[in-house]
């Protein structure tokens, strides 16, 4: 993980907090097994102690339900382990709403020239900017198509393209998510820290995939996977075990309408909130990436082709040659500062 990733915290200067060790939270386990290629299964990450699914794909009889601990069925992953925190962000979001915990709400992307990354963007995208508050010293901007936000840039003289687009993720306590990252062993680069808009911190998963927690989400949460961005897709070793940490870190083993569910389709792990595709768990690197395992950004435009010259033409680079028709054409490039994205048609 390189330094510069570190610097895409959100906006404002930390502000100290003094904090104890994380309470440890069950772990959740998958409820059935693989699927072969073409098959569609709803698949749950279950808490223990929690339900399991009333009904298979396959039209098994249920299983029944896993021992309880003593005196209830235990905690649930999106509500805090003991006694209620006062800290900012440990509130439940959006006036009592749970639908959507642990979706992406936020894409950041730090670089060296922010000045020059805006004009790129502005070129090939045709996206506008506007400034952002943020800490002193360090400029900040926010990128907008048709007045519907695609993410966040910040200047950082330790930024590089190893991070690429990373997001944030969208949680009802950022230091009890935390937490479940130190219990997992991974990496807390950032945080937690309190900021202009709430809680947030960077960490990285166990191989290496930088990614973001916040509280609260954005008002422009719902625009990942509807909107601007096509596609959010990790990239990892084994889609399996990728889905059993971020989903016992990000929530989402809670009940049905309280968090983001998980399906296995087509060999991948689609990631919905409600109905909605936010995210996919993908086997193998990243294109572009010289074997990396990270988040991967798709975004959308009008015409493919036109969006590849214009990312050569203005001090890009084109990783991969646009390919397929109609709305499955796509491409993947490569900003001034070799951070790799992919296109993919409107």
């Amino acid at each position: 993980m390189t330094r510069g990733s570190g610097r895409q915290a959100e906006e404002g200067a930390p502000v100290p907090r003094a904090g104890g060790p994380a309470k440890e939270a069950p772990r959740p386990v998958w409820t059935g097994r693989r699927k072969t290629p073409r098959q569609h299964r709803k698949l749950r990450l279950v808490r223990p102690g929690g339900r399991w699914p009333t009904a298979s794909a396959s039209g098994a009889e249920p299983r029944p339900p896993a021992p309880a601990p003593s005196g209830g069925q235990g905690p649930r992953w999106s509500e805090p382990v003991g006694q209620p925190s006062a800290r900012p962000g440990a509130s439940t979001p959006r006036g009592g709403s749970r639908e959507g915990l642990g979706a992406p709400c936020r894409l950041s992307l730090a670089v060296r020239d922010l000045r020059a990354a805006e004009e790129f963007y502005a070129r090939v995208f045709g996206w506008c900017h506007v400034p952002l508050i943020g800490t002193p010293g360090r400029t900040r901007s926010l990128l907008l198509r048709a007045g519907a936000p695609v993410g966040t840039l910040s200047q950082s003289d330790c930024a590089g393209p190893d991070v690429g687009w990373m997001p944030y993720f969208a949680v009802d306590d950022v230091d009890d998510a935390v937490g479940r990252l130190r219990d997992r062993g991974a990496t807390v680069a950032v945080g937690p820290l309190t900021t202009r808009t709430g809680r947030a911190a960077v960490a990285a998963g166990p191989e290496g995939a930088v990614f973001g927690l916040r509280h609260p989400a954005p008002d422009d949460r719902r625009t990942l996977g509807a909107g601007p961005v096509a596609r959010l897709e990790l990239h990892t070793r084994d889609i399996f075990a990728a889905a059993l940490f971020y989903g016992g870190v990000l929530g989402w083993a809670g009940e049905p309408g309280e968090s983001c569910s998980v399906e296995y389709v087509d060999d991948r792990i689609v990631v919905r909130d409600g109905s909605r595709p936010v995210a996919a768990l993908v086997d193998g690197a990243a294109p572009g990436t010289e074997g990396r395992y990270r988040w991967h950004t798709s975004f959308r435009v009008a015409d493919v082709d036109s969006a590849a010259a214009a990312a050569v033409r203005w001090g890009g680079g084109l990783v991969s040659a646009p390919r397929g028709l109609g709305p499955r054409r796509e491409a993947v490039l490569a900003d001034r500062e070799g951070t790799v994205f992919a296109v993919t048609a409107s």
